[in-house]
């Protein structure tokens, strides 16, 4: 169950930072620090047993949602990357804690993957074309 929330958490987080920063135009550090900021001071209250864990999953989707819109076009492509970031991070929960850049890591590493994923995707319908 606590692995649902965090996906929940993660994909919320990561959907919010994405439309702060590309379609309210407010830049991607701010927007992140935002969401982290808010999620900082919200999810504990909802859930004291998982509250750190929730807030870590926020941010580190939030990371991920400074994306630029010439990557993800739209939000349902930044669902799918804040998903992939939510199952790294439950993946990853438990390696390499206390280790500076982990979050921003998965991060980076969800969105990669989900570029790849579109240029395969792409390569794939052009060759049945």
């Amino acid at each position: 169950m606590e692995e649902i929330i965090i996906l929940i958490i993660s994909v919320i987080a990561g959907m919010a930072t994405y439309i702060a920063s590309n379609i309210l135009k407010r830049g991607a550090v701010i927007a992140s620090a935002i969401i982290t900021l808010v999620s900082g001071i919200i999810l504990p209250y909802f859930s004291p047993v998982i509250g750190s864990t929730a807030v870590t999953a926020a941010a580190c989707s939030s990371y991920a949602g400074m994306i630029s819109v010439e990557n993800a076009l739209n939000l349902r492509e930044m669902a799918v990357i804040s998903l992939m970031t939510g199952i790294l991070f439950i993946a990853a929960n438990s390696a390499y804690v206390g280790i500076g850049g982990r979050l921003g890591t998965i991060a980076a590493i969800s969105c990669f993957a989900w570029l790849g994923f579109k240029k395969v995707f792409v390569e794939i319908d052009e060759l049945f074309e």
